[in-house]
Formats: structure tokens, C-alpha cells, sequence
């Protein structure tokens, strides 16, 4: 499918969940909705969620998907049955269902999840910024949970505020973690990452290519430094809070030796070895970040890890020794040509040919291999793929600016046709109100009609004139086609007796409330716009961000690293990757980026858009 519905579309589908659902349980469901009665979605960038209640008060939140993602199912399903058979609170039950929702006669996928009760964890250390207390019994719960995820081979793979609810319950804080679509499990060993994750939680050098139980490692690594920062310093959260992060943000990532945060962290005894161990794994490849655990019990120096690979990584000056595939490349390729040649001239051409091409191939893996895995390359990959991703979400809410004006258009035009629609309503009320005083037994009156045909009429539940439609009149059992048409007659003539009573045209009470409707609908239209242009400008902003980002990073092509490898050039500056951490700079000498001012929102999770 080229388009997937929008969040309008969504909307408008699930008014009637009998008829757009395919689920039982979410058919019986009613929707949360606004002031106008219409389903209230959670929208995104690429997912509407529907809070939906059933008959039996059970509370599920229905995602629907705003674009297509290749082997959704497969992954779900690989998820859902790994979790099946692991007991972990904090992980929801949920149920992919691939054609669970019917849109304009088009069946398209949706998630069905628990509902589950709590505020995003942005919010909560907000609102407890006062209660040291409550955040480090949060940051130990949270390290619990990244302990348990660890030893049972899981990664949530996209650890954010907005995916992280808490709440607080009898025997302490409860965290619950919600949005399944890059959870790895070990049955997607070998699978790329369906996202690469909220930039300002995640390794830099991550890549859709990096996709394994370590995945969490890094982002659980930086919100538990903030949370322990939180709670020794909680001014820290209005200098760096963005409404958007947990204090850091991805520019302290990709450079922390020019970060303030990093300072002001490092100065902090209680959170000075938290704040080296990640300005540490900023260095590292994603995979070598160490466990939680690990840098908490103090079992592993990460300084130590990233100080050897550093040196492995970063470029060499002129005077500096060449380690590993740079400094063996010429070498060998010497070598092997040396060998080729030497086959060749002593009457051997084929062994000589053989040799090289192997030589060739295997030299071509490994320095394909080894380029792939530089940190310039790797980040902008990822930048790239960020890119790639606002572009996406950018199109998808320009589609849904276009789907809502022309909604907006339709409820204007629509005004003579309401108005119709509302005018039949009135006179069949008006019409019903007349009848239902005319009891069935009237129509004894009738020359026909006897005792038994009023009695049949009652059985079938027809007690009034309002009651005794000629459909209805139809389902009456043993009763004669002359008597149906006699009972007809006396209904139509009653209709016609009040005709003069019917209006011919809505009151000015209902034509002030038709058109007072029509106005509250398009100026929830023009909110939706609105707000939906509001997103775009944030996309469009932040993307931009991305590409300066790329636009200050050297390029490196393969032919620049291959020549670099023969010793036939050299690569741009930072090439292998950042240096590795130095000491660190006055913050007088540094102009870090500025801090965007923090978004305003007090609402809970499930009411922000």
C-alpha cells in the first residue's frame, strides 16, 4: 500500500468500531472523545493511538500505523512470543493484528495494548524535582529494570522519556515500558533495526545496522546518570530541560568534551564516575558499552576500554605508528603481489591468478568492513537515516494537513444536506411524537380487523401507531396480506391527519444549533491544521539541525579510505572517529550549542500530541 490513512482518517473510521474494527472485544469498544464527541487520538509522527474502553471497562490503546514498515508482522509476532515466555512487569501484553482495522474499504494493520496507567518520565522527575528521595528510588528501580532486560537477552531498543511510564503503587514506584516496534529479541538476531532511536538518548554511532541485546545499554546508561543528577542537583533541569530529553541532548553525544553538561556533571562528586563512564561510551562503538551493572558495581573501567580503542580509532598523525588493517595494508598487498608475480614468472599464471583474486576478495570484505565500521561513516549513516525519517514524518503530516482541509471544505458544502438530514430527523420525531398516543387497539375500528390481529400485533411488539411501520407490520406472523393493508391504511391516514402539524423547515433554535455545530467542527479543523503545522515547522526545524550537522562532518568516500590504506593519502580530519577524551577545557573556552527553551505541556502522556 503506497499511503496508509491519516490520523482524520483513523478518526473518522473508528466513530463506528462495530464496522472498523475486526477485533470482537474492540467492536464492543467505545472510543475516548473530544468536546464534540468525536474519537480523540494520541497522534505522532507515524502511529494515531486510541484509548478505547470496553462493555466490561477493560481500557486498551489501539495504534494505528501511519505508514508502511517492512516485516512489521514478522517482528511482532517474534516479540510477542519471546514475552510470552518471560515474566517482567514492566513489558505490556499486546496483540498485533495485520488487517485489525477497515478504512474506506481498505484493511490496514493496528496494535492492540493493555492500557497502562502512568506519566511519561520526563514529567514524573519534573514534578518531583523537590523529592531527592523519590528520584533515587526511581533511578535504583531503573536500574533494576535495565539489570532484568539484560539478563534475559531484550532490548527495548528506543529508551525515551515518552516510552518510559511511571507510576507510584503500595510497595513503590512501578515503570512501565510502552512502543514495541525496535524491541529486539534474540529470534531477530541478524535483522537491522526498524529505527535508530530518540537522538537525544542514543549512541551517536548508531546505525540501523546495530541491532542486539547492547542495544540499550548507552541510552539506559545516560537516563540513570540523569536521574542521580536530578536528584543531587535538581537545578540542573532548568538550565537543560527541553521538554524533549532527560537533561542531555545529542549534541553532548556527539561532542561531550565541549559539553556543558558533561562540566557541571563532572564537578558533582555523587555523579562525577556516572558522568565519566558516558562521556566514556561516547567514544566507544555501541556495542562495547558496558552493562549498568557493570559501571555501577565498578566491576569494569570503561576509561580503560575507551582509551585502547580510541587509539585504534582515531587518525594518525604523520609521526604516529599505524595500528591493525592501516598499518598491515601495503604490506600485504606488497606482498601478495610480490608472490603473484613470482608464481607467474616461474610458468604458474593460474595459481598467480587465483591467489590474487582471493587476496583481492578477502582485502575487499575486511576493508569494506572496517569502513563500514568508522565512526565517521557510522554517524552519518545515522545522521542520514534521521534525515531520512523527518523527511518521512514531515510527508506525513503535510498529507494530513491536506486530508483536514478537505474535510474542513466538505463540512462547509455539507451545510444543505445536514440541514436535510436534520429536517427528516425532525419530522419523523415530530411525526413519532403524534403517533405513539394512538394505541394499536384503535385499529379495530377498522372493518377487517379483529380481536386476533390486535393480539398478533401486540406479540410482535407493535403496541402503537408510532410502532406499526409497514416493515414492521411485514414481520407480524399469521396475518392475512388484505389485514397488513388494512392496518397500512389506518397508519397513513392518521400520517396524513397531522401533516399540517409536521414542520416544513427547521426552527431557528435548530438552525442556530445546525450551524453553530458545523462552526465548532471546522474550528476544530482549523486547531488540527494548526497544530499540525506547528509539527511540521518543528520537523522541518529539527532537520535542519541534522543537515548542518552532516555539512560540518568531513566526507569520506572508500576510495579516499583506500588510498589512505596504501599510504597514497591521507583522511579528513576526524575521519576514524572522535579523538579519544582529553582533558577537558575551561567552559570559558567553549561556545557549546545554546539550549532550546523547554517546551510547555502539563498535560498527562496519553493527552499529548
Amino acid at each position: 500500500m503506497s499511503d496508509y490513512p491519516t490520523p482524520s482518517d483513523y478518526q473518522q473510521a473508528v466513530q463506528m468500531p462495530d464496522v472498523a474494527f475486526r477485533d470482537p472485544t474492540l467492536q464492543d469498544a467505545t472510543p475516548r472523545t473530544n468536546v464534540l464527541g468525536l474519537p480523540q487520538p494520541i497522534t505522532g509522527a507515524f502511529a494515531a493511538v486510541f484509548p478505547v474502553t470496553t462493555s466490561t471497562d477493560r481500557r486498551y490503546a489501539v495504534k494505528c500505523f501511519l505508514n508502511e514498515v517492512p516485516k512489521q508482522q514478522a517482528r511482532y509476532e517474534a516479540v510477542a512470543e519471546h514475552l510470552s515466555a518471560v515474566d517482567l512487569d514492566a513489558l505490556v501484553d499486546f496483540d498485533y493484528q495485520s488487517e485489525g482495522i477497515r478504512v474506506a474499504g481498505a484493511d490496514y494493520p493496528l496494535l492492540k495494548m493493555k492500557w497502562v496507567e502512568g506519566t511519561v518520565l520526563n514529567r514524573f522527575v519534573e514534578a518531583h524535582l523537590d523529592a531527592p528521595d523519590v528520584l533515587a528510588t526511581l533511578a535504583a528501580a531503573w536500574a533494576d529494570l535495565m539489570a532484568d532486560l539484560e539478563a534475559r537477552d531484550l532490548a527495548h531498543g528506543d529508551l525515551q522519556h515518552g516510552n518510559v511510564l511511571v507510576r507510584t503503587s503500595d510497595d513503590g514506584l512501578r515503570l512501565s515500558l510502552v512502543d514495541y516496534d525496535t524491541m529486539y529479541v534474540p529470534a531477530l538476531d541478524g535483522w537491522r533495526s526498524a529505527e535508530v532511536g530518540h537522538r537525544n538518548y542514543q549512541h551517536p554511532d548508531r546505525t540501523d545496522t546495530d541491532f542486539g541485546p547492547h542495544l540499550d545499554r548507552f541510552p539506559g546508561l545516560a537516563i540513570y546518570a540523569a536521574l542521580r543528577a536530578c536528584a543531587v542537583s535538581p537545578d540542573l533541569w532548568a538550565r537543560y530541560d527541553t521538554g524533549e530529553n532527560l537533561l542531555f541532548r545529542d549534541a553532548d553525544f556527539y561532542d561531550p568534551d565541549r559539553s556543558a553538561l558533561f562540566d557541571a556533571l563532572s564537578g558533582l562528586e555523587e555523579v562525577s564516575a556516572l558522568a565519566e563512564a558516558l562521556h566514556t561510551a561516547c567514544y566507544v562503538e555501541p556495542a562495547d558499552v558496558p552493562p549498568l551493572s557493570e559501571v555501577r558495581s565498578g566491576r569494569l573501567a570503561p576509561a580503560a576500554v575507551s582509551v585502547a580503542r580510541s587509539r585504534a580509532r582515531r587518525r594518525p598523525s604523520a609521526d604516529e605508528e599505524r595500528h591493525g588493517l592501516a598499518r598491515w595494508t601495503l604490506p600485504g598487498v606488497l606482498a601478495v603481489a610480490g608472490l603473484c608475480v613470482g608464481l607467474a614468472a616461474a610458468g604458474r599464471p593460474v595459481p598467480a591468478v587465483g591467489i590474487a583474486a582471493v587476496a583481492a576478495i578477502a582485502a575487499g570484505f575486511w576493508m569494506g568492513r572496517r569502513y563500514r565500521r568508522l565512526s565517521l561513516v557510522r554517524r552519518r549513516r545515522r545522521l542520514r537515516q534521521e534525515e531520512a525519517r523527518f523527511t518521512e514524518a514531515i510527508r506525513g503530516l503535510e498529507r494530513e494537513v491536506e486530508s483536514l482541509q478537505e474535510k474542513r471544505d466538505a463540512l462547509r458544502n455539507s451545510i444543505d444536506e445536514r440541514r436535510a438530514q436534520r429536517l427528516e430527523e425532525v419530522q419523523r420525531e415530530a411525526l413519532h411524537d403524534r403517533l405513539k398516543h394512538h394505541f394499536i387497539g384503535e385499529v379495530r375500528e377498522v372493518e377487517g380487523i379483529i380481536h386476533k390481529h390486535v393480539v398478533r400485533l401486540k406479540a410482535a411488539n407493535v403496541r402503537t401507531a408510532a410502532e406499526a411501520t409497514p416493515d414492521a407490520v411485514e414481520e407480524v406472523r399469521r396475518i392475512s396480506d388484505e389485514a397488513r393493508a388494512r392496518i397500512n391504511m389506518w397508519r397513513a391516514a392518521l400520517v396524513r391527519r397531522y401533516e399540517d402539524e409536521i414542520p416544513e423547515s427547521l426552527s431557528p433554535a435548530e438552525e442556530r444549533r445546525l450551524r453553530r455545530y458545523i462552526d465548532h467542527r471546522v474550528e476544530d479543523l482549523d486547531d488540527q491544521v494548526a497544530r499540525t503545522k506547528e509539527k511540521i515547522e518543528v520537523q522541518k526545524t529539527e532537520r535542519e539541525r541534522v543537515r548542518d550537522r552532516l555539512d560540518d562532518m568531513p566526507r569520506l568516500t572508500f576510495g579516499t579510505y583506500l588510498r589512505y590504506l596504501l599510504r597514497l593519502g591521507s583522511l579528513p580530519e576526524a575521519a576514524e572517529g572522535p579523538p579519544a577524551p582529553s582533558a577537558r577545557t575551561e567552559p570559558s573556552d567553549r561556545t557549546p550549542e545554546p539550549v532550546p527553551e523547554p517546551a510547555t505541556d502539563d498535560r498527562d502522556w496519553w493527552q499529548r500530541s
